[in-house]
């Protein structure tokens, strides 16, 4: 009867997916790992394979969590113009205060590996996917509800919110700051809106 591992998966994630989202994919060493994990080797071999898949784990697991949060702040809003404003504005605090710029580790990834690595681009594509069927049905509803403009669908109006968040998400790992991220949220939303 094989042992039961000793340790919590998740947490083994959370610390793998912490690693790479500071040094990058590239940058990140099996030493770095096995410090930020406090597992040897043979465990990481065993429990998630290669360097690779440990990634691939990693940011399967950060995009989950990304998607039920997602989820909950469109769905749960009082009203699709407070969820998509609240979308907009979800991690600001967040990501202002972090002194490491460390962006999206989606974004990251997209930049550094989908270009040359399939099996990381097709689990981004997926999420886009899934994140643009909710902004879609947030906008629809709000579009019944003549919160949102409807001279453009609110298909095209959720690829326009996304390319927005990631531009934020790449600004903010220098130049962007709490106020103009603000600010370039309400603008957007004043567009969604029909106001400009």
């Amino acid at each position: 009867m094989p042992r039961p591992r000793e340790f919590c998966v998740n947490e083994a994630l959370d610390s793998a997916m912490d690693a790479f989202w500071k040094n990058g994919y590239e940058a990140t060493s099996l030493f770095d790992l096995m410090e930020a994990m406090d597992l040897h080797k043979g465990s990481i071999y065993k429990a998630f394979g290669d360097k690779h898949s440990l990634f691939v784990a990693a940011l399967q697991h950060y995009l989950e969590q990304a998607h039920m949060f997602d989820q909950s702040v469109l769905e749960d809003a009082r009203s699709p113009r407070e969820g998509i404003r609240a979308w907009l504005n979800r991690d600001i605090k967040q990501k202002c205060g972090d002194d490491m710029k460390r962006g999206c580790l989606m974004v990251n990834a997209l930049t550094e590996l989908a270009y040359k690595d399939e099996e990381v681009a097709k689990i981004i594509k997926t999420h886009i996917a899934d994140l643009s069927k909710l902004l879609t049905r947030t906008i629809q509803q709000g579009q019944d509800m003549n919160q949102f403009r409807t001279d453009i669908s609110a298909g095209e109006l959720a690829q326009l919110l996304i390319t927005h968040l990631f531009g934020l998400a790449t600004m903010g790992k220098a130049v962007s700051s709490k106020s103009s991220t603000l600010q370039g949220n309400k603008n957007i939303l004043m567009l969604l809106e029909g106001c400009v």
